[in-house]
């Protein structure tokens, strides 16, 4: 089932081969698509053109990676300009299951109250293990963020609230975008019925003697620097009104660090990109950084 006045925004960089099928069904159940490319090799560019000439979708690209948030804009402003009514953002590794989108719309239309919603977000599953993903939860259950791929959001929002923050490049542009909407009053909404296939990172589950004990995500160096320095951000402009979602982003920075020492790879190299990160967080030194 096509949704229409529905435009997914894809931003890819160095995507896998999968990439083809996953946009294959997307293109199936949307009236527009947009594809931004951060710089990926000539290889993958020409795989993305082919892919694009045969299912019929537009392919923005970037000569070089100019970061997620710029991205995501790309495709925001040119799906409004096209007339949508409603953007559903994507990573490149997302791939939708049967009737996603339609589900997606329909939650919002049947709201009681759309108008103070600023954000529907689907159930994730990780496509490798099976396992849910869950997100981050006040107590009464009820959502205090977002993650980037399978955000459905009106576009008029982004006209009265501003497009996602460029200085982030990449890493907590969500969680930016979901406490802004927030602040003026807006929610962020689960929709259950719809499953995404996510596969976020690369995370390896560690156990002992047959037992789980816990699982790392085993991100890079680089993207640790902008984790770090990027809550530092966020938290300097939010903690007045959320404390509570603030404080969180620094227990789980406290993880991170303890499973990095005790399980991951180049485990030195990340604790120094990230100690960097919180420092260029303080001086808010923000944008892309050359820390390759």
């Amino acid at each position: 089932m096509i949704s229409d006045s529905t435009c997914a925004v894809v931003v890819t960089f160095h995507p896998d081969e999968d990439i083809a099928e996953n946009l294959r069904l997307l293109r199936g159940q949307v009236q527009g698509l947009i594809v931004v490319d951060n710089g990926s090799p000539q290889s993958t560019v020409s795989l993305l053109r082919q892919t694009s000439s045969a299912i019929g979708f537009s392919l923005v690209e970037n000569d070089e990676n100019l970061g997620i948030a710029t991205a995501l804009n790309i495709g925001v402003l040119r799906a409004e300009k096209e007339d949508f009514r409603w953007v559903i953002l994507f990573d490149q590794d997302s791939t939708l299951t049967e009737n996603f989108i339609a589900t997606m719309v329909h939650a919002y239309t049947s709201s009681p109250h759309p108008e103070t919603i600023g954000i529907i977000v689907p159930k994730y599953i990780d496509k490798r293990s099976g396992t849910l993903i869950p997100p981050i939860r006040f107590k009464s259950g009820a959502l205090e963020a977002a993650m980037t791929s399978g955000s459905f959001i009106p576009l008029a929002l982004f006209r009265a609230h501003g497009l996602f923050e460029d200085a982030l490049f990449i890493d907590a542009v969500d969680y930016e975008y979901s406490l802004r909407l927030r602040s003026k009053g807006l929610s962020i909404q689960e929709c259950p019925e719809a499953t995404l296939l996510h596969s976020p990172g690369t995370p390896r589950i560690h156990h002992f003697r047959g037992k789980y004990l816990f699982q790392t995500a085993n991100y890079g160096p680089v993207r640790r620097y902008y984790q770090e320095r990027n809550k530092i951000w966020v938290t300097r402009r939010y903690w007045r009104r959320f404390p509570w979602f603030c404080t969180k982003l620094f227990w789980f920075s406290f993880k991170d660090v303890a499973k990095t020492i005790l399980a991951e790879d180049r485990k030195w190299e990340k604790l120094v990109y990230a100690a960097l990160g919180f420092r260029d967080g303080l001086r808010e030194r923000m944008g892309k950084v050359n820390r390759t």
